[in-house]
């Protein structure tokens, strides 16, 4: 069976490289979810994704036809994520700079999630079914409910203490490290909330870092206490230095960008791949990762 998948890989490639196959720019609509109600609709343009798997031909890349975001920072992880259907029809006008709910985010969240870990049912998310909200704030007839009640019902409780989500507030910079750091680790080490101030970076802004999330970014961003103990100096997740490069200062309440956004959702995962003993289900996927063609397994 792989052979004919790769052989029929191959011929597509092949034909998309010739002039006699010039076949239409329409936009990939691939599904990124894994249930039936999800949906990966992008924020500026309200489009929905249909449920189908996603794509898993690095010839999706080719019907990315955004015309705002060429030469810019995060183009290949907008564009890697759209050939998955995370923001839905991948066309027209992305808008790069523009501001992120926390609600899309969240939607966006669960679509890169469902599409990167597509082959491993474990790490799914399922959009909720449910006709009752976890928070006060989020009717079920909001538009990203199923994504904010599936990451709750996932374990994923990312709202505020005082039991609210807050999905049309503009995501910030200190929340969107949170909430992502939550997933990609399953929750925040202890030792990263006791120790926060000797394991975040030096930045001439972290004491303006809430407390609330003054754990996660500190895990998010320092050194992997296990990855030292064994002679390596190694980052645990490195969110904030994928999204906003090398900083002097984070700026923990600034709103983040739907590229920033993108660029940390272009991987997914634990990061534990370096540390001893590690485990292949350790390391990240990448939404490139995801678009590469499947290994043929040998023949015996």
């Amino acid at each position: 069976m792989y052979r004919h998948v790769a052989a029929y890989a191959a011929f597509l490639t092949l034909c998309a490289l010739t002039a006699g196959c010039t076949g239409s720019q329409n936009a990939n609509e691939s599904g990124a979810t894994a249930s039936p109600s999800a949906s990966a609709s992008a924020a500026a343009e309200g489009s929905t994704a249909p449920t189908s798997p996603p794509s898993a031909s690095p010839a999706a890349a080719a019907s990315v036809a955004y015309t705002d975001i060429s030469g810019i920072p995060g183009q290949k992880e907008i564009s890697d994520l759209a050939a998955l259907g995370v923001f839905g029809t991948p066309s027209g006008s992305f808008n790069p700079n523009g501001t992120i709910t926390r609600g899309e985010f969240a939607k966006w969240l669960v679509a890169a999630n469902n599409a990167i870990w597509a082959n491993s049912p474990d790490k799914l998310i399922r959009p909720s079914q449910s006709s009752s909200s976890a928070y006060p704030d989020v009717a079920t007839t909001h538009a990203d409910f199923s994504y904010i009640q599936g990451l709750y019902d996932a374990g994923f409780a990312v709202g505020f203490p005082d039991k609210t989500f807050k999905p049309d507030s503009e995501l910030t910079r200190e929340q969107m490290i949170a909430i992502k750091e939550n997933l990609d680790r399953g929750g925040v080490d202890k030792y990263y909330v006791s120790f926060w101030d000797s394991t975040t970076p030096d930045w001439k802004d972290k004491q303006q870092i809430n407390k609330q999330f003054r754990g996660a970014i500190a895990e998010d961003s320092g050194l992997d206490r296990t990855a030292v103990t064994q002679g390596e100096k190694q980052l645990v997740i490195g969110n904030v230095p994928r999204a906003f490069g090398a900083i002097a200062m984070l700026r923990p309440q600034q709103p983040v960008t739907r590229a920033e956004a993108a660029e940390i959702l272009w991987e997914m995962g634990a990061h534990n791949a370096h540390v001893l003993n590690a485990k292949p289900e350790d390391a990240p996927r990448s939404a490139a990762d995801a678009l590469a063609p499947p290994t043929p397994t040998p023949t015996p």
